[in-house]
């Protein structure tokens, strides 16, 4: 499930999954990527220990990770070479919110390309519905594209270990082509799984005041 700033949600009424992190997405989230010890800002209580990362850039999640054009081809190269850290989850948790908040929403046939190979067996949540829930989505009138953009974004690590990682990652939405003051998130968990990472559930366990004001930044973004 994706969390949406309050307003957002009492104003225009987007459906939660379609805004994953995935969400954040959300979406719906659908929306919605770093690990804690190399930023001042602090983890969750009761996270496990962190997997071994290296020291410098890549070790901080990329906010991009899957490229500016929002395609399914695009997300499942990111999933392959994301890398087996911290860091290469997180940033493709990430890349999962930012594709699923998109708009127009991706095909059917692209929601099921993409299930298949991002979603981690016995997947829960909205996301594990995520081909469906698609299909099923209504337009959204007025709005004629959409997505999230992690430049100015935030996540917080809520657990790791080396085959697992549970992160919060949100972003500013951007609709027709301008951005917004509105905020996505959602809380993301990834496994290690046939060699990739993959989604095994979504949620919301951090607000979006708590996720920007003390979470850390990425190392790029789009």
């Amino acid at each position: 499930m994706v969390r949406r700033s309050p307003t957002t949600d009492a104003r225009r009424g987007f459906p939660r999954w379609a805004w994953f992190v995935v969400g954040a997405v959300v979406v719906v989230v659908l929306v919605g990527g770093v690990a804690a010890w190399y930023q001042a800002s602090p983890k969750a209580s009761g996270s496990a220990a962190t997997p071994a990362a290296t020291n410098g850039a890549a070790a901080i999640p990329n906010g991009c990770l899957a490229g500016t054009s929002n395609e399914a081809a695009g997300l499942l190269k990111a999933q392959k070479e994301a890398p087996r850290s911290e860091a290469g989850a997180v940033g493709l948790a990430a890349a999962v919110l930012r594709w699923i908040a998109q708009y127009p929403r991706p095909s059917a046939a692209d929601g099921t390309t993409v299930a298949t190979a991002l979603l981690a067996k016995g997947a829960t949540g909205t996301v594990a519905n995520l081909a469906a829930n698609l299909a099923a989505a209504k337009p959204l009138p007025g709005v004629t594209s959409g997505s999230v953009n992690f430049a100015d974004g935030r996540y917080v690590v809520e657990e790791s270990t080396p085959d697992m990682v549970r992160v919060t990652v949100g972003g500013a939405e951007v609709r027709n082509g301008k951005p917004t003051d509105q905020k996505i998130a959602s809380t993301v968990t990834l496994v290690w799984e046939d060699g990739v990472w993959k989604v095994r559930s979504d949620g919301t366990e951090r607000t979006i005041d708590d996720l920007f004001a003390s979470g850390s930044a990425f190392s790029g973004g789009c």
